[in-house]
């Protein structure tokens, strides 16, 4: 049986946030960026004693910019996983490229409409065992001239500035966690302004620069919008007295775990046409007895409305 001691671990964490915040006192701002992560990092796994990981996948990042055929979205998505990786604890990471990853993550579901089929995506998203799911686009590469400086002593500067949109998308219910722009603006000289312009430009230090630097802001976004989501499986399949749920020893479940189950099946019609699924009440709870790296099988306990589709969570 899990045994959950959320007391104590309260005050573990709350004996580190004071420890960081004494070295900032002591040591002065130098310090205070990476204090400052770090008590984030703290804060967000208050929210999730129950040491089970989560899984997120990193999906289909369109590339609108005129940079379309030099594959930066690739170099985007890697520089993100790895902030999420980084910033992120307890956590099961996908994203395109890696052995297996299913099509689904690197060829968007799309509506008549073109626009994203979220309750597609969710469905396709509990089958994999996700928590959530995140995608977005590189909306545009500009180069500009300012002048900056003081007073008169003022001068034509060349710059870049680079946009992409991030969206977070809850398997639950197939609704938005996040949605938000990032951007970032570097100098260049004279000849990276000029091939810009020319929309000729190649990977330059400046535009790498530009993509790690929003990578990080979006990972620790991202970060902080699903640290405070309790982790949750999904029913995938029931078969006689056999309940299989897709979310096995990686995720940290164990044999014996006891899991409350939710109706999640409802769907309700929202504006655009977007449909969202309706988390229902608690129908029962179920008992793990077999665990395997991506799945599980358990058996009923108690209920007798658990269908495919289901929601679980681990009993505290």
């Amino acid at each position: 049986m899990r045994i959950h001691n959320t007391a104590a671990y309260i005050r573990v964490v709350f004996v580190s946030i004071f420890f960081l915040l004494s070295i900032v006192m002591i040591t002065g701002c130098s310090t205070y960026s990476s204090i400052k992560k770090s008590t984030k990092k703290i804060v967000s796994d208050i929210t999730a004693p129950d040491d089970m990981k989560k899984k997120f996948a990193i999906s289909f990042f369109a590339n609108y910019t005129f940079c379309a055929n030099q594959n930066l979205e690739e170099l985007f998505q890697k520089n993100l996983a790895e902030t999420i990786n980084r910033a992120c604890s307890n956590i099961l990471l996908i994203k395109p490229g890696d052995a297996g990853c299913p099509d689904f993550l690197t060829r968007p579901l799309l509506r008549e409409t073109g626009r994203l089929d979220n309750l597609a995506l969710a469905k396709a998203s509990r089958r994999l065992g996700l928590n959530a799911i995140i995608t977005g686009a590189l909306i545009d590469i500009i180069a500009h001239k300012e002048k900056r400086g003081l007073l008169w002593f003022k001068d034509d500067r060349n710059f870049l500035r680079v946009l992409i949109s991030c969206e977070v998308y809850d398997i639950e219910t197939g609704a938005k966690l996040l949605d938000e722009s990032f951007d970032y603006e570097v100098r260049i000289d004279e000849s990276e302004f000029a091939s810009i312009k020319a929309k000729k430009v190649k990977e330059t230090a400046a535009l790498k620069n530009a993509l790690e630097h929003i990578a990080e802001a979006m990972g620790e976004k991202i970060c902080d919008t699903v640290g405070v989501l309790p982790w949750k499986g999904y029913v995938v399949s029931i078969a006689n007295d056999k309940i299989i749920i897709s979310a096995g020893r990686r995720a940290g479940l164990l044999r014996g775990d006891i899991l409350e189950v939710y109706e999640s099946g409802k769907i309700i019609q929202g504006k655009d046409g977007q449909r969202f699924f309706l988390p229902g009440l608690k129908t029962g709870e179920i008992k793990i007895t077999a665990v395997y790296p991506d799945k599980a099988q358990a058996v009923l306990v108690t209920g007798d409305k658990i269908k495919t589709g289901s929601s679980v969570r681990i009993k505290q």
